[in-house]
């Protein structure tokens, strides 16, 4: 649920402002994929707890998605949402570029911006992209994107507003695996994506780009 919210006002708001979606069709299949299918799989092999034996029946009446999970599915997408266009509308202006060839001219050792056309509608990234291949403003934006969903699926093993959402994770080792396999994915896909999945991959984002989308993440 979390994950579709994001998504989809992402590539809404995307499309009416920008005239494109920040996010590729082809990312957004991705992303899907891990969290519909793998993620889904993933939190389907959790053991069940000694506790749930302490815990009263729900009523008859009661909503699958109780009151408690709508306050995460809704912080969480608020929180992802604030980040994704802080880095598409502004970007340029505060997320680090070190590769000084992909500045940003108006604010040297920012990335450029990847938005196609600029508010008036004049070129921007369309005029690079023949030259630069896919946008590292927007690969940077999908990785963000994917890293916060990543460390989403550790909250989303607790629903009752338990304190450590990492309590008895070592205790499933599919699920830990298969977390681990998505990690991988996401790594293999942004650095050697390229046009397949359009990510810039000439060279492939740096560093500290990867630090920003784990710190992000994290949160």
């Amino acid at each position: 649920m979390t994950v579709n919210i994001v998504a989809l006002v992402t590539a809404f708001i995307g499309s009416v402002v920008l005239k494109d979606s920040p996010l590729e069709p082809i990312q957004l299949l991705w992303v899907n994929l891990i969290m519909d299918s793998l993620g889904a799989l993933a939190l389907a092999t959790e053991k069940p707890k000694k506790e749930l034996l302490k815990r009263p029946p729900y009523r008859r009446d009661e909503y699958i998605i109780s009151r408690k999970m709508v306050k995460h599915i809704v912080g969480n997408a608020i929180y992802q949402i604030i980040i994704v266009y802080a880095i598409v509308f502004g970007g340029e202006h505060w997320f680090p570029e070190p590769v000084e060839r992909f500045w940003n001219p108006q604010s040297p050792g920012h990335v450029f911006p990847g938005r196609p056309y600029d508010w008036d509608q004049e070129p921007l990234y369309a005029k690079m992209e023949p030259e630069w291949g896919p946008s590292r403003q927007f690969t940077n934006v999908f990785n963000v994107f994917v890293w916060m969903q990543i460390f989403n699926m550790l909250n989303a093993r607790k629903i009752n507003d338990e304190k450590w959402v990492l309590g008895g994770i070592f205790e499933n080792w599919m699920y830990i695996i298969i977390w681990l396999i998505i990690v991988a994915g996401q790594c293999i896909i942004v650095i050697f994506g390229s046009v397949a999945m359009n990510c810039a991959s000439d060279p492939p984002i740096h560093g500290i780009q990867w630090g920003i989308a784990l710190a992000f993440g994290v949160g």
